[in-house]
């Protein structure tokens, strides 16, 4: 058992990562090719969002890309000028994880998921079972921490949602700030 400063140490290294991870590869790397990583911290990013987001690259850079394509328009996945900012705010990760199912079906995710990675490791664990890595990361976290780890789990998977989706989509683009 930890004092409460160690769990709140181990949270802000494990979110931290995970702000990095989305904000350097899904977005400056993958979504606008800004930067180019080495392969091995490549991987490493795309293992990391799996366990703790369960995001997949692909889908992210598709739908971050319709976004700019749209710019608070009609068409717009999400955002706080058409939908509203009290339902971008507090539901984001709902209009992200509908405009992913959407961009399946209407060729979207093909149209602006190009440049993505598409090995085997892509295809055949990140994108097939994306609901696996979340559940290592519990595993990890019960494993570390007993109950307690479910809690630690928790924060970690509103963190990105409610940071990116809520805080910087929805009052980034909300009209009062823009």
């Amino acid at each position: 058992e930890l004092p409460l400063w160690g769990y709140a140490l181990y949270l802000l290294v494990m979110t931290h990562i995970t702000i990095v991870t989305v904000t350097l590869y899904y977005h400056r790397s993958q979504a606008h090719g800004a930067v180019e990583f080495h392969p091995a911290l490549s991987y490493f990013f795309r293992f990391w969002g799996w366990i703790t987001t369960g995001m997949i690259v692909k889908e992210w850079v598709a739908i971050h890309r319709l976004h700019h394509a749209k710019d608070d328009g009609i068409g717009d996945p999400h955002s706080p000028q058409v939908f509203g900012f009290w339902r971008v705010f507090p539901f984001g990760v709902y209009l992200y994880y509908r405009a992913a199912i959407t961009a399946a079906e209407t060729g979207i995710l093909h149209r602006y998921g190009q440049r993505t990675p598409r090995d085997t490791l892509e295809r055949k664990l990140f994108m097939k079972y994306p609901w696996l890595g979340v559940t290592i990361m519990l595993v990890i976290d019960l494993l570390l921490f007993g109950l307690v780890g479910v809690g630690i789990w928790l924060i970690q998977m509103i963190w990105i949602p409610f940071w990116a989706a809520a805080v910087i989509n929805g009052i980034g683009h909300w009209p009062l700030f823009k």
